[in-house]
């Protein structure tokens, strides 16, 4: 059974610094939401990116996202990744381990911080890697009161809804006892990433899936670790 309901699918662009404000005007014109999302670190850390909502299918949330890509290659514009991302309450959402067997799929979780002006970025990032988590912003948001917004983006492949929501669970009670303000969460499957390799050196323990018996080795052990560490949290709960 594959997925169905309410999908949000992003087009990222490859573009120079100088496009980017034009990009943003195309998208206003097609009705497109536009961000620009820095990643703290990685191989490809600026990422402009058009966004879509759809209900239905997946397919048809693969046709709607593929018609975007077409009329921003048809205007110029170099599309590099597609990704489509579904509601953790869809149908056909793994709900344990046991049916996420797919390691290109995974849940993401985004957490937005309200930090201080001064804020310790050092600090920040040594809390959320031990959650396989790192920093993004968002390049365009700037607030008025001087403070800093960050998001948490925390990734978990070949688990379920039920541990994905643990190790959730076990990130933000990090993040609040470190006395950092949650402005909001949100929690997504993603079911179709067209090129994870853009996220290659963000998110230590994540995995960049390219095939072949190494990797499936390196899956097979995360999965393995994974289970362990959520095994030894429960026990000493």
């Amino acid at each position: 059974m594959d997925v169905t309901g309410d999908f949000e699918a992003h087009v990222t662009v490859g573009c120079r610094a100088a496009e980017i404000d034009a990009i943003a005007r195309w998208a206003a014109e097609h009705g497109l939401k536009f961000t620009h999302i820095v990643l703290d670190r990685g191989r490809v850390t600026s990422q402009p990116m058009l966004t879509l909502r759809t209900s239905g299918t997946l397919d048809g949330a693969r046709a709607a996202a593929g018609d975007a890509a077409a009329r921003l290659r048809s205007a110029g514009y170099a599309v590099t990744r597609l990704k489509i991302e579904a509601a953790p309450w869809n149908r056909g959402v793994p709900s344990a381990d046991a049916d996420a067997r797919d390691p290109a799929r995974y849940f993401e979780h985004h957490l937005k911080l309200l930090l201080g002006a001064r804020f310790d970025a050092a600090a920040l990032i040594g809390a959320v890697l031990p959650h396989t988590a790192h920093l993004s912003r968002n390049a365009r948001r700037v607030r008025a009161d001087g403070r800093h917004e960050r998001f948490v983006t925390q990734r978990c492949r070949l688990v379920g809804s039920l541990t994905a929501g643990r190790r959730l669970a076990a990130l933000t009670g990090t993040l609040r006892a470190a006395g950092h303000e949650i402005a909001s969460v949100e929690r997504e499957y993603v079911v179709h990433d067209g090129d994870a390799s853009l996220d290659e050196g963000w998110i230590p323990g994540d995995l960049t899936v390219d095939g072949g018996p190494a990797v499936d080795d390196r899956l097979e052990e995360a999965r393995i670790t994974g289970a362990d560490r959520d095994a030894g949290k429960r026990r000493a709960s």
